[in-house]
């Protein structure tokens, strides 16, 4: 519990100031017990003005240390995110060269699904919820 806690805390420090310059932040909280923390249970999704997408959640902040761009695919209400993370560890140390994720968020009814798989593997894992959509900093701690 502490460490959701502190993996939302650095989301909203990392990603809510520059939403409140511009852009949007979607706050997503996602039922992932089966995903093995390779699928957080918080994620944050920042579009800026400018067109670039940022994704944060808690495998990101532990292999990579920060937020990286997500390439994105609107496609009417949905946009289709990609993004990968290289050199993470499993739970027995094995060296994952590359993990895939794949989230679709319904811009519309605000609702997310997140699929994560191991390049050359077989396992996946997924994650769904709800996000919410602010455009501003108010509700958060102060940084």
């Amino acid at each position: 519990m502490l460490r959701q806690s502190l993996i939302a805390t650095l989301m909203v420090v990392s990603l809510a100031a520059p939403a409140a310059a511009k852009g949007v932040l979607y706050d997503c909280k996602l039922d992932a017990k089966r995903a093995k923390g390779w699928v957080s249970p918080t994620m944050a999704i920042v579009f800026e003005d400018a067109g670039t997408v940022k994704v944060a959640d808690g495998a990101l902040l532990h292999y990579v240390g920060h937020p990286v761009v997500a390439r994105v695919r609107k496609s009417g209400d949905v946009a289709r995110l990609h993004w990968n993370i290289a050199g993470a560890h499993d739970h027995v140390g094995q060296v994952i060269p590359t993990f895939s994720y794949t989230a679709k968020l319904n811009l519309k009814t605000l609702g997310v699904s997140v699929l994560a798989k191991p390049v050359g593997f077989p396992q996946r894992f997924t994650g769904k919820g709800t996000c919410k959509k602010r455009n501003s900093t108010r509700g958060f701690p102060k940084g």
